[in-house]
């Protein structure tokens, strides 16, 4: 495997890890991190969260990984976990 590609995936692992982790943590989920489906979708028929939560969120992803989130990127970014994943990438890391 390709050093650059590797090292990409045990970014997006990592995040990965992190996001679920304030996900459950900030919403009192009773789930383990590894049982969160990254492609479930955030509202609706898949975790069911309503707008506070979704303030909750954007705020712990700011506080606890030290990014800033604009409205407008949360507004796209909150629509399943890959897509705040993506997002804290690219703040993060820029287009890695």
């Amino acid at each position: 495997m390709q050093t650059d590609l590797k090292e990409t995936i045990e970014i997006r692992e990592s995040i990965m890890i992190d996001v679920a982790e304030i996900l459950i943590s900030a919403l009192h989920l009773d789930v383990d991190p590894g049982d969160l489906d990254p492609d479930t979708p955030l509202f609706g028929t898949g975790l069911g969260l309503d707008s506070v939560d979704a303030v909750v969120i954007i705020v712990e992803l700011e506080s606890r990984l030290n990014i800033s989130i604009s409205e407008e990127e949360g507004k796209k970014a909150l629509r399943t976990i890959n897509s705040l994943i993506d997002l804290v990438i690219i703040k993060k890391y820029g287009n890695a």
